[in-house]
């Protein structure tokens, strides 16, 4: 008999997102149940947060001659035109702006976080177009942050499964009322019942050869999202890191910074095998807080000239910055020093990461529900803004806030015995040994090297080989999967079966939205239609799948504030 735990919110994910759904949920007199397939504040993309965004252009861009209106419409860039590529909900971005400049900043100084202040106590922000502040050195504001979310989690007494995957949605025929889980420390598998279920699983996966996903980041909320008919929208605008450390490959989550830089006004830059600058994010994308999308958009240029590759043969640097600054302010610094290098005078060989995902499943940004009664997301993982730790919080902010209220009015969630047992016979039936067979490790970097082959370069015929490909692992791979050891406790293959399944799904649903998508956009380039259309395609891409049939629709995205200058222009022209 399965243990059933009863909640009045289930939060799915420990990150940024998950956990402030998880705290405003229990600010509001909701009952929570947090589970985390890692550790709270320990695990997922949030640990990597650099810089955050500050919001409002710093003092040194407010004194040149630009008019109020020029101001507004260059603030609203940052979130709309350059960060999402007009794929996002305008309304929402104002909302997220008043919370970072009014919650945000404030929420973790009384947690603990040091923020730079002026003598008046106005925030520090870099001295950029694109401002930002830091933790503590840029690219560790991430540790920083969350281990004082963590630390708040645990000190108000939330009920917290640590190193537990879901590993499905329930639902009544209706709406979703809770989650099966696998504490694979101890091998115990049990249901949640809840009210209401928050996802908040992330927004970067590690589903190619190389990511700057973490191993236990498989995709599991867009797979469990797939299986119960949910809507996911914009999945093939899948962000990219161009500026990665190369080799050792284990490295490959070390990024070089290519953002505005604390404690100067230069950023770094990248040269191709010739030694020639191809991308500096202060002179080729100034508008950009996060300039990943033309940065590769970049490279793919030098690439095509034989100047550079896709791994490897171009180079990172800040030896035009003097040493002293970057060993203070970048925590890069200690890359170059790793490695016996001279930050002032080397570069580093670099190639190219899956980062962040800017679609997901399809939510109402306003209370941040999905197509599915029950069901709300928090962070990287809907499909309406990019992400960011700011962002993250935001949702999960509005996430809890909305789950709790629903959950006060919500009558007790009945689960089915039925879909309980049978999803209990589906994760025990991978808990099989034998020296024949496939390991679960083995399908699961067959799975990373399809989607590493599909690439940056997308067409149709290579969609449709993908579809082919990750076909065949699922026929004749998945059947076979066998593991070295039947142990319940602490049995990684076993979690590398149930993996396996979901990277299937989650790739499955990418490389359909991408076959839909008829243009060029962002970080996401079809050589077939090599053309940003805003006429046909400023849209949401929605996709679901309904007893194993595949649908598909599309939805134009408002443009109340600031709106796309060209109907259609050359996708190697524009600059979002």
């Amino acid at each position: 008999m399965v243990d059933v735990i009863e909640t009045d919110v289930l939060v799915i994910g420990g990150g940024a997102a998950g956990t402030n759904a998880a705290l405003k949920a229990a600010d509001r007199g909701a009952k929570v149940a947090l589970v985390v397939k890692g550790l709270v504040g320990k695990s997922g993309c949030s640990i990597f947060a650099s810089g955050i965004p500050f919001g409002t252009p710093t003092k040194e861009w407010l004194v040149q001659d630009t008019t109020p209106e020029e101001r507004t419409r260059d603030r609203w860039g940052l979130m709309v035109r350059y960060y999402n590529h007009y794929l996002v909900d305008q309304d929402y971005c104002g909302r997220l702006e008043e919370f970072m400049r009014n919650e945000f900043f404030a929420d973790f100084e009384r947690l603990g976080v040091y923020w730079r202040r002026n003598d008046d106590g106005r925030l520090m922000a870099v001295a950029s177009r694109t401002p930002t502040l830091v933790a503590h050195k840029q690219g560790t504001s991430g540790p920083v942050i969350m281990d004082k979310r963590r630390r708040e989690i645990l000190r108000r007494g939330i009920p917290v499964h640590e190193e537990c995957a879901v590993t499905a949605l329930l639902t009544d025929g209706e709406r979703v009322v809770g989650a099966t889980v696998l504490d694979y420390r101890r091998g115990k598998f049990f249901a949640i019942a809840a009210k209401c279920t928050i996802l908040a699983t992330g927004h970067s996966d590690y589903l190619a050869t190389r990511s700057t996903g973490t191993r236990e980041m498989s995709a599991d909320g867009i797979a469990m999202a797939v299986r119960v008919g949910a809507e996911l929208a914009n999945l093939e605008i899948q962000w990219w890191h161009t500026s990665d450390v190369l080799e050792p490959k284990s490295w490959m989550r070390f990024h070089l910074y290519p953002n505005p830089l604390m404690g100067t006004k230069e950023t770094s830059r990248l040269y191709n095998s010739q030694g020639e600058i191809f991308f500096e994010q202060k002179t080729h994308s100034p508008g950009a807080v996060a300039p990943y999308y033309e940065q590769i958009r970049r490279l793919a240029r030098e690439v095509m000239a034989g100047k550079a590759r896709w791994d490897g043969g171009y180079y990172s640097g800040y030896d035009h910055i003097p040493s002293e600054i970057t060993n203070a302010y970048q925590h890069q610094a200690k890359v170059w020093s790793k490695l016996g290098l001279d930050i002032g005078k080397d570069r580093i060989e670099c190639g190219i990461t899956w980062h962040m995902r800017q679609g997901g499943i399809n939510v109402n940004a306003e209370r941040m529900e999905t197509s599915l009664p029950g069901l709300y997301v928090a962070g990287g993982i809907g499909c309406h803004y990019l992400g960011g730790i700011g962002a993250v919080s935001f949702d999960g902010k509005v996430a809890g806030e909305a789950a709790a209220a629903a959950a006060h009015v919500d009558g007790r969630p009945a689960l089915s015995e039925q879909a309980v047992a049978a999803e209990e016979k589906r994760v025990f039936g991978f808990l099989r040994a034998g020296a024949d067979g496939v390991r679960p490790i083995q399908a699961k970097l067959r799975i990373r090297e399809i989607m590493w082959e599909l690439g940056y370069v997308k067409n149709e015929q290579k969609f449709h080989a993908t579809l082919d490909a990750l076909n065949s692992v699922r026929r004749q791979m998945v059947p076979r999967l066998t593991l070295q050891s039947t142990s319940r406790n602490w049995n990684t293959g076993w979690m590398d079966a149930l993996d396996v399944c979901s990277m299937l799904d989650a790739c499955e649903a990418t490389v359909r939205s991408g076959l839909n998508r008829h243009e060029s956009r962002g970080p996401f380039y079809r050589e077939d239609y090599p053309y940003v259309d805003n006429e046909n395609w400023l849209c949401r891409n929605i996709i679901r799948r309904v007893n194993g049939e595949w649908r598909s629709k599309t939805e134009p995205i408002p443009t109340p504030y600031l709106t796309p200058e060209k109907s259609r222009e050359p996708f190697f022209e524009a600059d979002y």
